[in-house]
């Protein structure tokens, strides 16, 4: 069980793995829970602990629930109802806490997860001598023993090989100053660039020839992340190494035949090879402390996957039934002790190296995986999602702007439909001049007979690495939709895959801008496995994202948090985003206007932001204020609500156009209007900030 990384959303949808598998392998630890003696499972892989409902019924008075918001999924995607959430009082042995536990509708074993292995310290030698008495079990506990090295909190580092980043000897040196940070961030950059130095995984230089702006992206906890916008330096000039990553098909060649699987997570994987000396000036970053050379690959250099692949399959070159696509492993067998013989070798190879795992996201011997998109179990490969469940799911339009999106979308494949007009013949008839809306048993039979043709085999294509790829997306006021084609020999593009979903209600608040790349986002996240590794061609029906997401254009110092973050997601891919009028993109267009229902319920504001309002409320002014000034001032609640809805074509006003000039690095939060990490205060507030500014304080608003 594991948080969902694959949405675009970061939210309260966990992922639940072993639940119900009744396993002979399982760890199992007696733990006291509220006085009551609740047998365990312990699971690495889950990111919370859960109690069956059968335990629950049994000890029913000792708790008392809570609502929760929290969702619970099967790795095949089966939804798991939570019947609440209880903060339970713990002990084990001589110790105890106060923790969450999430009581499910469903049998199984009570499953003791990441949440509280954080907080417990688990009697281990005695865990292993219980399950030790099945010998397979055993087995696989003597090998992770032998290998504990391995699973070392700590950065690993390969030995004998260090990377070599190779840029065209005419390449003229890049260098881009430090950014202005807002003030909320300096301090965190700040601690992180110490951290990152004492590790030494960088080092401070006085000079260098190269230099790119660093992007910081804030995690859930409050630490940073630093990325350098290596796009426009290193990456505009290098050689990729485009060492091949394993195909889909891969898959079949490799696994096939297996019985169980275990996969491997590696813990900071591309930091875990070096730099050569002279490959280091190449990655230094600019920082309002000055210039520091990363001593590790680092996150956002064209050439990380290719070097990283290489590195690990020559690792594991020779040990059969092992499959590695950059930081991920997969590990089977034929047979128990044809497994257990490979995950050996392999780890004792990752020992003998250096190399670090993250054993909590590790998953041994299980009788099913998902990996690259695919369930994996002893009866075959599956897709994980249906290619046309968005097709499959569509809602029947409800008015005319739906129908038409509809439409769009079946005259964008129509060379390829057979008959479509006539069939259509009772939707055209809603769009005649004066007809009143009404769906009737004729339009609903015309529409479930023309999504059958769009999954057809006349239009519906296999994915076929050696074709082009071609990425199409929009975004509509309450949905977003993507469909990943193929450039065909004649021209035309056939869909590999649809996909579609609604909004969150914290999304449909964003600027249009925001909503359009969330579109491209959602669309990259969905087709990971197809996409990765892969050149692909990015369709956008708004404009003003080529600019902002442009392959060869540094990320705008200026942009809103999470166009900045997912401009770091775009670059791990190789793409090139093209503009197309709306018009045009029509098969998009069409999913984003009758997306599936969502199950996101909640959206997440960027770290960044909230250090920022938090800031405010240590401000003359705070962000209520700000945001009830902002409500009642002429021109802020005119750029509030263009932000919101669309700007025109032209500057409407003189007041405006600052703004206007300014649009697409604009966004709102909570009612305030925010300049990149900056709020835009309101007459009324501005004589208390500059007077605090005149007190001396330096601050970034």
């Amino acid at each position: 069980m594991e948080q969902d990384e694959s949405s675009e959303s970061e939210n309260e949808v966990y992922s639940v793995f072993h639940f119900g598998n009744k396993s002979n392998e399982a760890y199992k630890v007696q733990i006291n829970v509220n006085e009551c003696e609740i047998a365990m499972e312990i699971d690495t892989g889950a990111s919370v602990s859960i109690m069956s409902e059968d335990t629950y019924k049994e000890y029913k008075s000792k708790f008392r629930i809570e609502p929760t918001s929290a969702k619970l999924r099967t790795y095949m995607g089966e939804q798991i109802p939570v019947i609440g959430r209880a903060i339970v009082n713990v002990n084990y042995k001589k110790e105890s806490a106060k923790l969450p536990l999430l009581i499910v509708k469903r049998k199984g074993p009570n499953l003791l997860g990441r949440d509280w292995l954080n907080k417990l310290q688990l009697d281990w030698k005695d865990i292993f001598s219980v399950v030790g008495s099945d010998n397979q079990s055993s087995d696989l506990n003597v090998i992770l023993e032998a290998n504990k090295e391995v699973f070392k909190d700590e950065l690993g580092t390969v030995k004998g090989m260090k990377a070599k980043i190779y840029v065209d000897e005419s390449a003229v040196p890049k260098y881009f100053k430090a950014r202005p940070l807002p003030y909320a961030l300096k301090d965190k950059v700040e601690m992180e660039l110490e951290r990152l130095e004492k590790e030494g995984q960088i080092q401070q230089v006085e000079f260098s020839d190269w230099a790119a702006p660093i992007v910081p992206v804030v995690k859930e906890n409050g630490s940073i992340r630093i990325c350098g916008d290596y796009k426009v330096t290193v990456n505009a000039v290098s050689k990729l190494d485009n060492y091949p990553i394993p195909k889909t098909e891969d898959l079949y060649a490799t696994l096939g035949g297996g019985q169980e699987y275990t996969k491997l997570d590696l813990n900071q994987a591309y930091q875990q090879i070096e730099l050569d000396e002279d490959s280091k000036r190449y990655v230094t970053i600019n920082t309002h402390k000055g210039l520091f050379r990363y001593n590790r690959l680092p996150y956002g250099v064209a050439s990380s996957p290719g070097i990283f692949q290489r590195t690990l399959e020559n690792v594991v070159q020779g040990i059969a039934n092992v499959l590695v696509r950059v930081d991920d492993i997969l590990i089977t067998g034929k047979t128990r002790e044809e497994h257990l013989n490979t995950l050996s070798e392999v780890l004792s190879r990752f020992k003998r190296i250096g190399i670090r795992l993250k054993k909590q996201k590790c998953v041994f011997m299980a009788e099913e995986v998902v990996y690259l998109g695919f369930k994996i179990n002893k009866h075959g490969i599956y897709p994980v999602e249906s290619k046309v469940e968005a097709i499959d799911k569509a809602p029947s339009p409800t008015n005319v702007t739906e129908l038409k999106a509809y439409l769009g979308m079946l005259n964008y494949y129509n060379r390829f439909l057979a008959n479509l007009s006539h069939l259509l013949k009772p939707l055209h008839v809603l769009l005649q001049k004066d007809t009143k809306w009404s769906w009737e048993k004729e339009q609903e039979k015309a529409f479930i007979e023309s999504k059958q043709l769009l999954k057809s085999a006349s239009v519906l294509v296999h994915f076929d690495p050696k074709k082009k790829l071609i990425l199409a997306c929009d975004a509509s006021p309450y949905g977003l939709g993507a469909v990943l084609s193929h450039k065909m020999d004649d021209g035309s593009d056939k869909p590999i895959a649809y996909t579609s979903r609604t909004l969150t209600s914290a999304e449909k608040n964003y600027s249009v801008l925001e909503k359009e790349s969330l579109a491209i986002i959602f669309g990259i996240k969905k087709f990971h496995q197809y996409l990765y590794g892969h050149p692909v061609t990015i369709i956008t029906d708004h404009k003003p994202l080529i600019g902002l997401f442009r392959e060869d254009k540094p990320i705008p110092t200026m942009a809103a948090s999470r166009i900045q973050r997912w401009a770091l997601t775009l670059a791990a891919y190789e793409y090139t985003i093209v503009y197309k009028e709306g018009s045009l993109n029509g098969n998009a267009d069409g999913l984003s206007r009758l997306p599936l229902k969502t199950n996101i319920e909640k959206t997440p504001t960027p770290g960044d932001t909230i250090l920022l309002m938090e800031h405010l409320a240590t401000t003359p002014v705070d962000a209520k204020q700000i945001q009830k000034w902002t409500r009642k001032d002429t021109i802020l609640s005119m750029v509030l609500r263009y932000i919101l809805n669309g700007w025109p074509s032209k500057c409407p006003s003189e007041d405006i156009r600052p703004y206007y000039s300014r649009k697409n690095e604009l966004c709102s939060q909570d009612g305030c209007i925010l300049w990149g990490g900056r709020v835009i205060i309101p007459q009324p507030g501005r004589e208390a900030m500059l007077n605090e500014l005149h007190q001396g304080t330096s601050r970034d608003y």
